[in-house]
């Protein structure tokens, strides 16, 4: 049935979430359905799962793949394998943990076309992320991801990326993306946000996007949201 296949570990960019991707600007997300899927979950031991999933997509593409996650050096840690969208061989690698109280976090992808195994056109991508939460409340957190670009990749328009249908391999239009986050509990109530992102490589440019969150009632909260984009195309 209709479901969401979270395999993701870091917070903005997750190369490993080969069946749920999700556009960081789209605040929206939480309201969003999941995939129509089928998925098998097994638990060999109290730190380990086995996962297997399978989605048909519109255009009768096929994704499928297998998982295990184990923990290890008080880590979780993830190991995937399979085929993305009926064209490409996927293979990953995440992990969750920390580091003297901040969390650390990454993942690794690599996609390979799978009709022409010799090709030498695969796509590497990585996120790596930490947070911190002091003790007055504030979160602090960080993330990078770099993206392989493929041969003559080409971007006119950021809304290609910011409206347009989101795919694992289109995480980001930029090799190099860096992304910061602060957020305070300025009130028991209100939640104050202050984001951004740096693009770097042959097209580059920045986010900003502070927002404000108030509990109005128990499962009900008004928030509101700014997004300035600034970019050389």
């Amino acid at each position: 049935g209709r479901q969401r296949i979270n395999w993701g570990q870091t917070f903005v960019w997750n190369p490993n979430d080969i069946f749920n991707t999700y556009n960081f600007f789209d605040f929206d997300y939480p309201e969003r359905p999941g995939s129509d899927a089928i998925r098998i979950q097994y638990y060999p031991g109290y730190t380990s799962t086995v996962e297997a999933a399978i989605k048909l997509d519109s255009t009768e593409n096929i994704t499928a793949a297998g998982l295990y996650r184990f923990n290890k050096w008080n880590y979780d840690i993830q190991i995937l394998g399979g085929i993305l969208n009926s064209e490409d061989f996927v293979a990953g690698l995440g992990w969750s943990g920390n580091i003297k109280g901040a969390g650390f976090r990454g993942e690794l992808s690599y996609f390979h076309p799978r009709h022409n195994f010799s090709d030498t056109t695969g796509l590497f991508f990585a996120s790596l992320s930490s947070e911190y939460v002091f003790k007055n409340s504030l979160t602090i957190q960080v993330e990078a991801l770099y993206r392989q670009l493929p041969k003559g990749f080409n971007v006119s328009d950021f809304s290609e990326f910011y409206s347009g249908p989101l795919s694992v391999k289109k995480l980001s239009f930029t090799e190099y993306n860096i992304f910061s986050q602060a957020t305070y509990p300025v009130t028991p109530l209100l939640n104050a946000t202050l984001g951004g992102m740096v693009f770097l490589g042959e097209i580059s440019g920045y986010y900003i996007g502070p927002s404000l969150s108030y509990s109005l009632m128990d499962n009900l909260d008004f928030s509101t949201y700014f997004q300035i984009f600034s970019g050389m195309f």
